[in-house]
C-alpha cells in the first residue's frame, strides 16, 4: 500500500499581492522536494493588517503530499 506524508502551509495575500513570481518560486521549491500540491482553499482573516483597508485580509492554506519512501529493511 502506498503511503503519503502531508505538508500544509498558510500564505497571506500580502505575500502574493505584489509578486506572483515569489509564489511560483515557493511552489517550484516544494515541487523539487517531491511535494505535489493537492488542494488549496482561501478564507478571510479578520485582524489588523497594513494590507487590509477594512481589517479583512485573505489567507490561503496549501496542502501538499508526497509519497513516503519505504524504509530500508521494511518487509524483509
Amino acid at each position: 500500500m502506498t503511503e503519503f506524508e502531508y505538508k500544509t502551509i498558510v500564505i497571506d495575500s500580502k505575500e502574493t499581492e505584489h509578486s506572483e513570481k515569489s509564489l511560483s518560486d515557493k511552489l517550484n521549491h516544494y515541487g523539487k522536494d517531491g511535494w505535489e500540491l493537492v488542494t488549496c482553499f482561501a478564507y478571510p482573516c479578520i485582524g489588523s493588517s497594513q494590507y487590509s483597508l477594512i481589517g479583512i485580509a485573505q489567507k490561503a492554506t496549501l496542502i501538499f503530499k508526497r509519497r513516503l519512501c519505504p524504509k530500508k529493511g521494511a518487509g524483509e
